[in-house]
């Protein structure tokens, strides 16, 4: 069984009901809807797509809205193009104009006061690179280093600089309460830069929806600690983070960021080009091979797709890939990091319990652990300490089932809610025989909070035979 998850950005490759059939049965656990493109009607019928795919199949999906965040952008050009060559003098305002030789249009109007001369401006995911000479009022005078083509509404990357733009915009306040209403189940949030702003988002969602950081800025890495405490989760970004700090300092920093909140008891995904020849290729290239088992190997929860499966030829053949990769690289010789180092302060009762459970597991043998939970708290915990076991989780709650189709070797069920530990034994090994989780006569270990049903309360520990 493949315990890492996988992650598909859905868009037009991906919108029909039977390519969204096809990725799940593939092996996509959570589906992310992308909120930098496409409207709310359009997201609307996708999520209503991927709801009533999952019913039909049985097979609990969780959705991930990522919102856009404050990606500074370029305005438009006369043509919708420019070109600039290298030691050309360009001028990057932030007029209201229309671009058209020197001029380079930006609707970002803080851009004067977050540069200043000597500082490098990148164009277009670094495919263009400006050094700042001058700044006068709304203009910034610049030297063309990289030349290249610049179209319309290309990204603007400002390396170093702390930018002041808010990194919850007012387009993203409205995609988060829209999302609340579609009930998605993990947010995921762009250019956060420290705690803070987490604790701002806190208050756009409910309560219990998670929030994932996505870092793609120095800044964030800088802050990486205090962000995993405050967010349940990060996401290696590797897209703006790879045109901010140097490529080559990527692979290292994301061990790093993998290693650092694993310790934390936070999810970790890992983003960005893991198979991207497959946008246009039914084939990967080996080297993107080694990154999805890399990744793996680091002790990642998730790997994520963007555009194999948002704009790609092949959606459905690069989730399968993904997949297989995964599978191989958990059942290889390689020692996959399994066992989350925990922070020393996190001394509660549940997660005592949690590394009990798995402690018993590995000493005995025992290749199931079943956990009743009302949240997913307690599932959470015990895949946290990444068992060799299969872990399978119990809830009375649909939201439940699905926000842990996220969770590191967890399989959700739905089960009616249980009023004492005995019909919750009952349960346990019906299941198990039903659905075949162990043999008839083998042992499992069960963790619950007793009383039953109240959240957060993970105090029991168990082991009976099947």
């Amino acid at each position: 069984m493949r315990k890492a998850k996988i992650i598909c950005t859905l868009g037009p490759a991906s919108d029909s009901a039977q390519v969204i059939e096809a990725l799940i049965r593939a092996g996509m656990n959570v589906a992310r809807l992308n909120f930098s493109h496409g409207t709310h009607e359009e997201h609307r019928q996708r999520v209503n797509r991927i709801r009533l795919a999952s019913r039909r199949l049985g097979m609990p999906v969780a959705l991930l809205q990522d919102v856009q965040g404050p990606k500074i952008r370029l305005g438009r050009f006369a043509g919708g193009l420019t070109e600039v060559k290298a030691g050309e003098q360009v001028i990057v305002t932030t007029r209201n104009v229309l671009g058209q030789g020197p001029l380079i249009p930006t609707p970002v109007r803080s851009l004067p006061r977050d540069v200043k001369p000597g500082d490098p401006i990148l164009l277009d995911d670094g495919r263009v690179r400006l050094r700042v000479e001058r700044v006068e009022d709304r203009d910034v005078t610049c030297t063309v280093e990289q030349g290249g083509v610049l179209k319309d509404h290309k990204g603007l990357n400002l390396p170093g600089a702390h930018v002041s733009v808010p990194t919850v915009t007012r387009k993203d306040e409205e995609d988060l309460a829209f999302g609340q209403e579609l009930g998605v189940d993990y947010v995921a949030l762009s250019f956060v830069r420290t705690a803070k702003d987490i604790e701002r988002a806190r208050k756009l969602v409910a309560s219990h929806t998670p929030l994932i950081a996505k870092i793609e800025k120095p800044q964030a890495v800088e802050n990486l600690e205090a962000i995993a405490r405050a967010a349940d989760g990060i996401m290696v970004a590797r897209g703006d983070l790879g045109v901010e700090m140097p490529l080559e300092k990527l692979p290292g920093m994301q061990k790093h960021m993998v290693r650092v909140v694993n310790r934390l008891g936070g999810l970790t995904i890992v983003a960005t080009e893991m198979l991207e020849s497959m946008v246009n290729n039914a084939r990967p290239t080996r080297a993107e091979v080694s990154d999805v088992a890399n990744a793996i190997l680091d002790g990642a929860d998730a790997v994520m797709l963007s555009g194999e499966t948002a704009a790609g030829k092949y959606p459905v053949q690069a989730a399968a890939t993904m997949a297989r990769i995964v599978e191989e690289t958990e059942g290889g010789t390689m020692p996959v990091v399994t066992e989350a180092p925990f922070d020393e302060a996190r001394d509660d009762i549940s997660t005592g319990v949690a590394a009990a459970a798995v402690a018993a597991a590995r000493q005995m043998g025992i290749g199931t652990i079943v956990a009743y939970t009302e949240r997913g708290h307690t599932a959470r915990l015990i895949s946290e300490f990444r068992p060799d076991a299969r872990i399978i989780a119990l809830t009375p709650n649909a939201e439940t089932v699905n926000r842990m189709a996220l969770y590191w070797g967890v399989t959700a069920r739905q089960v009616g809610r249980l009023q004492s530990t005995d019909a919750m034994l009952k349960q346990v090994r019906r299941l198990c025989r039903e659905e075949s989780y162990c043999a008839a006569g083998s042992p499992v270990v069960i963790v619950a909070g007793v009383p039953l049903n109240e959240p957060g309360g993970t105090n029991m520990i168990s082991v009976h035979r099947v």
